[in-house]
């Protein structure tokens, strides 16, 4: 173990002294993790589509489980791993459930285009929307609230491009990052690295404020 991952396994076990929801753990898990990436060990997910998505979808599952296991059977373990394997176990199969969707969304499409003489109606592929759940409701009305200083938050010489514009567009029914790039003319890449440094940490200090973390499924939006 290096010196770094053992600072970080340090921070992980004072961390975990802190009550759920309490100031002390959220500055702690927000340490950690700035940690895990400043070491260069976490998977990229390098040419998978939505690989931002699942990286997202990791430090859930970390803020949620590292201490207590509040999605899983039990939290992490140092006897049994470092936490960045932890993490990038977890992170790998959320990566392969990426792939696995867009492959399988792409051959529905593929097969339509095969059957147009049975003139089969695109909509009827898309599944009925469901029922809005309270948080995206509460989530909406948060951007609603804090407009101005999300919209100051943009992207270099794109102030249209901003961290309102970015967090509305992906949540659900969420625009992919392609679409987005095709629609401001912004490489992928620029903007799934700005919204991970600039938005998401903002939506993620929202939901730890609101104790998210404390309701069962809260990330099934």
């Amino acid at each position: 173990m290096d010196e770094l991952e053992a600072k970080i396994l340090q921070i992980v076990q004072e961390t975990c002294q802190h009550p759920r929801g309490s100031i002390a753990r959220q500055k702690g898990l927000n340490q950690i993790i700035l940690l895990i990436q400043k070491t260069g060990k976490l998977l990229r997910g390098v040419g998978i589509p939505d690989a931002e998505e699942a990286l997202q979808e990791t430090w859930w599952y970390f803020c949620r489980n590292l201490c207590e296991a509040t999605t899983t059977k039990e939290p992490y373990n140092p006897e049994k791993s470092s936490v960045i394997t932890w993490i990038n176990s977890y992170l790998t199969y959320r990566l392969q459930d990426k792939r696995i969707s867009f492959y399988e969304q792409k051959n529905n499409f593929d097969l339509l285009s095969q059957e147009n003489d049975q003139q089969i109606d695109p909509a009827n592929l898309i599944p009925a929307p469901t029922e809005p759940r309270p948080i995206l409701n509460e989530i909406q009305e948060w951007l609603k609230t804090n407009y101005s200083e999300l919209k100051r938050i943009h992207v270099r010489d794109h102030p249209d491009v901003n961290c309102y514009v970015l967090i509305s567009r992906r949540l659900p029914p969420e625009t992919s990052w392609l679409d987005l790039s095709v629609e401001f003319g912004i490489p992928v890449a620029t903007l799934s690295n700005f919204y991970q440094r600039q938005c998401f940490p903002r939506l993620l200090d929202f939901g730890k404020s609101q104790a998210y973390f404390d309701s069962e499924g809260y990330f099934d939006i």
